[in-house]
């Protein structure tokens, strides 16, 4: 039955409130039913493919959409939509080539200008981004949205204080109506300033005057995992839980919680209760796989097994297919596991171009700085800093855990103090100051602590020179078991993990550099073996102790019973006994890690411990 243009609104007014109740079904089914006999109508079809965006049915959303562009091409809803929905499946190149096809038919739209700068910030290209957004502005200026993005821009390319200034202008307008948002981007930039105390003042506000909402909530636990107030954290989760039950994000924060607490039965409870009111969570499956077997859950095991990742979004996939790695490396399916290894980690580099070629260049730059060779002056200092180094996944959290056992350590975990401090200073004699600046405003006293970025390798030059009383532990473990171990983690923070000849080439990069410097500063630096200390820990354990002039103490040799929080991939691994079960297992991944054997093998020294 054809429809009045009265009687679709009130079709499509009584589908809005199916949906906000949640009746899902039943809001189905009107449009179905009135989209039967009304194909010429804009206003329902749009609306339809909105609710089924909403639902991330997206194969029929496009559908929708793309008969509008068609039917309708004058109005550029459809487009702007369209392109959302292509931003949103990683589609970049597609999403542009639509909005391209708006902005032929409406190119001083303001709006559609917009579009096109959060899909730029969603691809990472900010300053075309930027250039957009500025576009938007000149043509209305009176439109907060815009200057939102244009804040949300400023902040990602690290000109904070100009975003800062945009966000407070607008702060101050009372008819300003995205209070919310920007409050939400000011305790961003707090966060970025690591000014916390001033960002948990705003989350607070948020979480009182928006307590109908779920953001206040979940962005102070966020805050609260970063400053590793994981008490306060679970506080906070639990009030919004009481609150809203059934929102997903609050279990997957205080299911990483309770994994960093070492709290596994509970981080298991968290993530299967996601999984059974979102089946398909597969960064629910992922973290699953890494602390369980699904022994007792082969339903949900079943369900992974079966999923056909190649019909699964671009972010689905990838975790999917290192949940699958997982779940076979654990039944020693290796073949099976190396194929979905390759599938994660090729689809992985679509996600995120690999960081090789940065890092290479940032360490070649301090490399090129001219520091003399003699050692720091001996100045009066009252503790001792520790910084542990080498490459990732080289048993680096083992040697934290087992130094953090003496109560005089803080271990600061993988800070970035270093760095942010380079970027500070203009004379590089005042690295030491603003190091510890940083290290008294965010942490207690102490007489020993443990800075565990392990890139920090390539600062061994300054800190020899300008680091009072500091060492270096460089972790070593076998190249081939290192760089597998790197391959099977889903790193996400560090891109150049995803191919496996950029994690040999950074492996022989690294063990050449740390030659280099031991050589010349060879004192303060003291080489740890991974396979040495978990084949003898009674032997090698007291070996670093007593290089560190610390008194010994058998608490040492029991790591697995620190209960400190850990906070890096490690977490599960470290909560066990020593052991050595996962020496030479890369010879399981043979045939996989050809490409990057033969790299390591072209540096003669590093052939003779493979």
């Amino acid at each position: 039955m054809i429809l009045s243009d009265l009687e679709i609104i009130k079709k499509i007014k009584e589908a809005k409130k199916f949906q906000k109740s949640g009746n899902f079904k039943a809001a189905e089914k009107v449009y179905a039913d009135a989209l039967r006999d009304n194909q010429k109508s804009f206003d329902l079809i749009f609306s339809y493919a909105l609710f089924s965006k909403d639902l991330k049915n997206f194969v029929f959303a496009k559908k929708l959409l793309v008969n509008l562009t068609k039917k309708f091409p004058s109005d550029i809803k459809s487009f702007i939509v369209l392109a959302e929905i292509l931003t949103t499946e990683n589609r970049f190149s597609e999403a542009e080539q639509v909005l391209l096809l708006a902005k032929n038919i409406a190119p001083k739209n303001s709006d559609l200008l917009y579009n096109f700068s959060r899909l730029y910030l969603s691809g990472k290209s900010f300053e075309l981004s930027l250039k957009y957004i500025n576009k938007a502005i000149d043509l209305n200026k009176n439109i907060d949205i815009y200057k939102i993005l244009k804040a949300d821009i400023l902040i990602c390319t690290d000109q904070i204080d100009e975003a800062l200034s945009i966000l407070e202008e607008m702060k101050r307008s009372e008819k300003n109506d995205k209070q919310l948002q920007i409050k939400d981007l000011i305790s961003r930039i707090y966060i970025r300033k690591k000014r916390y105390k001033n960002a948990e003042e705003i989350l607070l506000e948020m979480v009182y005057e928006y307590n109908h909402l779920v953001i206040g909530y979940l962005n102070l636990s966020d805050m609260y995992f970063l400053t590793k107030e994981l008490d306060r954290g679970l506080d906070i989760l639990n009030k919004g839980i009481s609150k809203f039950p059934d929102f997903i994000p609050f279990y997957k924060n205080l299911a990483a919680i309770y994994k960093n607490k070492g709290q596994f039965n509970k981080a298991i409870e968290c993530y299967l209760l996601i999984l059974k009111k979102n089946n398909l969570d597969f960064i629910s499956f992922y973290e699953l796989s890494t602390i369980y077997d699904f022994k007792e859950h082969k339903d949900d095991l079943n369900r992974l097994l079966n999923t056909n990742i190649n019909k699964l979004d671009l972010s689905s996939k990838i975790y999917a297919a290192f949940a699958l790695a997982n779940i076979f490396h654990k039944k020693k399916e290796y073949e099976k596991a190396s194929f979905f290894l390759k599938i994660a980690n090729d689809e992985s580099l679509k996600k995120s171009k690999s960081s090789y070629d940065l890092r290479i260049k940032n360490a070649e730059f301090i490399r090129s700085i001219d520091i003399k060779k003699s050692k720091c002056e001996n100045i009066f200092n009252s503790e001792q800093l520790i910084f542990i180094v080498g490459m990732p996944r080289s048993g680096s959290t083992l040697l934290e855990n087992i130094l953090s056992l003496n109560n005089q350590v803080v271990d600061m975990g993988e800070i970035d103090f270093f760095e942010e401090s380079l970027k500070e200073i203009k004379d590089i004699k005042d690295i030491y100051s603003a190091y510890k600046y940083k290290l008294k405003n965010r942490f207690k006293a102490a007489s020993f602590f443990t800075d565990k970025n392990l890139f920090n390798y390539v600062y061994c030059p300054i800190i020899y020179r300008y680091f009072p009383n500091a060492k270096i532990i460089h972790c070593m473990r076998n190249p081939m078991d290192n760089i597998l171990s790197m391959y099977r983690t889903n790193f996400r923070n560090q891109s150049f993990t995803f191919s496996l000849e950029d994690i040999a080439k950074m492996y022989v990069y690294h063990f050449d550099v740390m030659n280099e410097y031991k050589k010349h500063y060879g004192e303060i630096i003291f080489e740890y073996c991974y396979e040495k200390l978990v084949q003898n820990p009674n032997e090698e354990i007291p070996k670093i102790i007593n290089w560190l002039g610390w008194e010994w103490d058998d608490a040492y040799l029991s790591p697995h019973k620190n209960k400190r929080n850990v906070f890096t991939a490690s977490s599960s691994q470290v909560r066990k006994k020593i052991y050595s079960s996962s020496i030479r297992v890369w010879k399981e991944y043979e045939r996989l890690l050809t490409p990057a054997i033969d790299i390591v093998k072209s540096n003669e020294l590093l052939k003779k411990r493979i």
